[in-house]
């Protein structure tokens, strides 16, 4: 089975390692802070340190499982020039033999300010003005550049990822969550096991240079999503602000109606969970046997 290697093990990767290591597969999980991937190494990963910002780290993390798929889930390195972390990154996986790499982008490359009547796909242009994402921008045109053929490779573009522990449920269960201009506002999102079930397809069939949108069937409004939950969970409405508010910084909001046609043509798949409305009762399914 082809090993698999995961740069940056945080809540996605976490999940991804366990699912791995359910069908029988070698999983190596690399990240700075090893102590809180223990628990991977409990049910059989291997766990490597790595620190993205000292690039000389990275061949000696990927060496010695030839043909891995390597996920590459490391916030820009901003302590290196633009691009320079998952280039290296790159420049290893393809030394170590890896035969695919993945890499974990964003889908808020569209804009930072609300756009609610517009659904974007791969072929709709990405803003080129939103500085705080300039470095998200310079790691996908790394990748671009990336001319080795043998290294087959994928961009995923997520939207904002929930299951359990994270996401919605926890922010309103903590106090912490407020939507934007009375929750009007058109969100996308996908249920991190939804990710591992694109990774894996990815990984499968994936063109190389091939760029997906990743998120699930049904984009609402925020207070339809807070709304819904609140009612069912018990949990208080949240509050609102608005994006533009007198002696505050505007509020970013990169989400967007995102359209996942070519993900699902293209990989073969279909959502597991096609909105929160199935994957929210998963969660807490989930959160009662815990």
């Amino acid at each position: 089975m082809t090993p698999l290697i995961i740069l940056g093990c945080g809540y996605v990767g976490t999940r991804l390692a366990k699912a791995a290591l359910l069908e029988g597969r070698t999983v190596r999980v690399c990240g700075r802070a090893t102590g809180r991937m223990a628990p991977l190494a409990d049910l059989g990963a291997q766990v490597k340190y790595v620190d993205a910002a000292v690039p000389k780290n990275l061949p000696v993390a990927l060496s010695s499982l030839h043909g891995a798929t390597v996920v590459y889930s490391i916030p820009p390195v901003t302590s290196l020039p633009p691009g320079q972390g998952i280039r290296a990154a790159m420049q290893a996986a393809y030394g170590a033999g890896a035969g695919c790499f993945i890499h974990f982008s964003s889908a808020g490359l569209y804009g930072d300010e609300p756009d609610d009547d517009v659904w974007v796909d791969e072929d709709t242009p990405l803003a080129q003005t939103d500085g705080a994402m300039a470095n998200v921008l310079s790691d996908e045109a790394a990748v671009d550049l990336f001319g080795a053929d043998r290294l087959r490779w994928c961009v995923l573009r997520l939207s904002p990822v929930y299951g359990p522990g994270r996401g919605i449920r926890s922010k309103l269960r903590a106090g912490t969550y407020k939507v934007l201009d009375d929750g009007q506002h058109a969100t996308s999102r996908i249920h991190v096991d939804d990710v591992v079930r694109v990774v894996f397809a990815a990984e499968e069939r994936a063109a190389s240079g091939s760029k997906y949108l990743v998120a699930d069937d049904s984009p609402t409004t925020q207070g339809e999503y807070a709304r819904w939950l609140c009612e069912r969970a018990g949990f208080a409405a949240p509050p609102s602000r608005p994006v533009i508010e007198a002696g505050r910084p505007r509020v970013a909001h990169r989400n967007r109606k995102v359209r996942n046609a070519k993900l699902k043509a293209e990989l073969g798949i279909e959502m597991k969970y096609p909105s929160f409305r199935e994957g929210e009762p998963a969660i807490e399914a989930e959160e009662q046997q815990s």
